[in-house]
């Protein structure tokens, strides 16, 4: 999303959610698509997914046999004209999903080189919060254009703050401005732990739904048992893997002092080719450590580079690996 395309397409209210709202191209092509989730749902309200129950959806699911009481606006008169005996027509029930978006605000997903982490205006498009708060907003915005309610959680050491379940497009400013509001300064330290933000009592959903977790996964333990938590919630898990270039294939050389983003800790290295060998190999093993814990747990991982513009991710990638697909 250039910035001439933002700059011209502000929020309902001021320029709330201006850094994170799509463009208008962009909105229209995710209005048209709702986000994937895993089988029939069951919601509280009306909706457009097909859920496990009969109701009065125009999707035609099974016959049975007429009792007396039911109604007789069911009955298939063509069934009855063949077979004499009379037939109810029933149809799949369609409810509303739960989407919550589980944003990481950590120091390591603000960390951009050269730039201030306190000032998203300063930060580029390929800045992993930025990215990340964007690809919400896209999929947040599908999924209440498809009559399901969205909800947003931004964490670090803690949860830090909460989007109540929301419907309609209407409430599509609400999340732009959440989602802007997570661009600020961090309440908190970083964990290095990811269970002791997202596996505290509380922190996810009560009720079935579908999930996204957008992070950079720059945690030296708790992934494994997060994912475990997701699935006990009775959760659809989409782990999108946020990552920046310079994550994915760095260009450092030299003798260099290393500043960890959370921690402030300083290390002197020599980076050489052995190096970044080692290095590259043990992002491809932590890569593949949660696309296959996500996979025996029926869950979508999704890798992300910031570099890749953001309607190419969204319109096309997403849409290609099912995250975002045309509603049936």
């Amino acid at each position: 999303m250039s910035a001439a395309d933002r700059a011209g397409h502000s929020a309902p209210e001021g320029n709330k959610g201006k850094l994170v709202r799509p463009g208008e191209s962009l909105l229209r092509g995710v209005e048209r698509l709702a986000v994937a989730a895993s089988g029939r749902t069951r919601g509280t309200q009306q909706g457009k997914r097909r859920s496990g129950a009969l109701g009065s959806s125009l999707e035609f699911a099974d016959y049975r046999a007429y009792v007396p009481g039911d109604d007789i606006r069911r009955l298939d008169w063509n069934v009855y004209g063949r077979t004499g005996r009379a037939y109810i027509r029933q149809y799949w029930d369609e409810q509303e999903t739960d989407v919550t978006f589980y944003l990481d605000v950590s120091r390591s997903m603000r960390f951009e080189p050269g730039k201030p982490e306190t000032n998203p205006d300063t930060w580029s498009d390929t800045n992993k919060l930025l990215y990340a708060a964007r690809i919400a907003a896209c999929a947040g915005y599908a999924a209440l254009c498809g009559d399901d309610r969205a909800a947003a959680v931004r964490f670090a050491g803690s949860v830090e703050g909460r989007l109540h379940p929301a419907r309609g497009r209407g409430a599509a400013h609400r999340l732009f401005e959440f989602l802007e509001q997570s661009l600020g300064p961090a309440a908190d330290p970083g964990a290095e732990d990811l269970r002791v933000p997202l596996a505290a009592p509380g922190a996810l959903p009560p009720w079935p739904g579908v999930s996204w977790l957008l992070t950079d996964g720059l945690y030296a333990s708790g992934i494994e048992e997060t994912l475990k938590a997701f699935a006990s919630a009775r959760q659809h898990l989409v782990f999108v893997h946020v990552l920046a270039p310079d994550e994915w294939r760095p260009a450092l050389r030299g003798e260099l002092r290393l500043i960890d983003a959370e921690t402030e800790a300083a290390k002197d290295v020599a980076v050489h080719e052995n190096a970044l060998r080692a290095y590259d190999e043990a992002l491809k093993e932590h890569v593949r450590a949660i696309r296959r814990r996500c996979m025996e747990l029926g869950f979508v991982y999704f890798a992300v580079d910031t570099s890749v513009p953001l309607e190419e991710t969204v319109l096309v990638r997403m849409a290609r690996h099912g995250l975002l697909q045309r509603p049936r």
